[in-house]
């Protein structure tokens, strides 16, 4: 069950560097880098489509889920809000240097309920993910290109110890055009893992089925995107979302770490005003979700499992 974490975060690492279509979600065990971390940075061009230049788009966004119901009995209500920008400049001609900034609040409603340890008083009520990424890419010949970077984030209730709660991570790959409606790519993603390296290779392709429609994958998911038009777009997508916090030095668990774990499948409906104003509507359900807490020795406390639940957000981007 380890090793399946530890992959999951390899998958979301590489989402910083995917199509630039869909963001999601968040966080890793403590040292690894974040969920939360490199989630965020999914509006980094595709390896092999850098936009020369400079520019820096604004990002926010909202996210309700409705009460969902685990088989421990406990409810979970979760508000999350995003604000972020990215910016793109050009050092030399055929070398793009993009960095980004994200923030999320997440706020936890649980239905308080004394024999289930999520239910007690003071767990979990609130916590923050900050995230700062950076990238450089860029062209090799016609057909490949390479890229760099990194990414440092801390997550955890607002209390919580902020080293503790902080999270590293670094990558590199490159990608081939294999057609103008074909191209593929293979990152390589390291990081500390409680006092050890580990890299694991993550590939990714993007592909242009016809003018319509395209198929592409996206960190440690699947987005099926139609186009409706030059500013109207429909993507129906399948991921992985993943959030770790460091949990404050409160009981019920002092120190310990909280991790969130969703499977949405849903759709977002793009619409682009005005040339710079993108505004997106998106809705599913969770398929599988389940919570888990270990605690400050990274012993496992309890595991649930909950039931199927919707989601709907709200999401706008600003380009200046």
């Amino acid at each position: 069950m380890r090793y399946a974490w530890i992959i999951g975060t390899a998958l979301v690492l590489v989402a910083s560097c995917s199509a630039s279509d869909t963001p999601t979600g968040q966080v890793v065990p403590a040292k690894a880098p974040s969920v939360a971390d490199m989630v965020s940075a999914t509006n980094v061009p595709a390896m092999g489509q850098q936009t020369m230049g400079h520019g820096i788009e604004l990002r926010t966004g909202y996210r309700l889920d409705p009460s969902s119901h685990y088989n421990d009995g406990s409810d979970v209500t979760v508000q999350r809000f995003r604000l972020g920008a990215i910016m793109h400049q050009s050092i030399r001609p055929g070398l793009m240097l993009v960095g980004d900034v994200d923030a999320e609040y997440s706020a936890y409603t649980f239905n308080q309920r004394d024999d289930t340890i999520f239910g007690k008083s003071g767990f979990m009520q609130d916590a923050v993910m900050l995230r700062l990424g950076l990238m450089v890419m860029a062209p090799i010949n016609e057909k490949w290109a390479w890229q760099a970077g990194g990414s440092v984030s801390v997550a955890g209730e607002t209390h919580a110890d902020l080293w503790e709660a902080f999270n590293a991570g670094a990558l590199v790959g490159v990608g081939r055009v294999v057609s103008p409606d074909l191209k593929w790519s293979l990152s390589l993603v390291g990081f500390g893992f409680e006092g050890s390296f580990l890299a694991i290779p993550i590939p990714g392709f993007d592909w242009k089925i016809s003018e319509r429609y395209r198929l592409a994958t996206q960190g440690p998911g699947l987005n099926f995107i139609t186009t409706f038009s030059p500013t109207t777009k429909l993507i129906v997508l399948s991921r992985w979302e993943y959030r770790q916090y460091r949990l404050d030095d409160d009981p019920p668990v002092p120190g310990g770490k909280y991790y969130d774990q969703r499977f949405p499948a849903g759709i977002e409906l793009t619409r682009r005003f005005f040339r710079v104003l993108e505004v997106t509507l998106e809705g599913g359900i969770y398929a599988y979700q389940q919570m888990m807490i270990r605690d400050k020795d990274d012993n496992k406390v309890v595991t649930v499992v909950g039931d199927q639940s919707a989601y709907v957000g709200l999401r706008m981007s600003l380009q200046l």
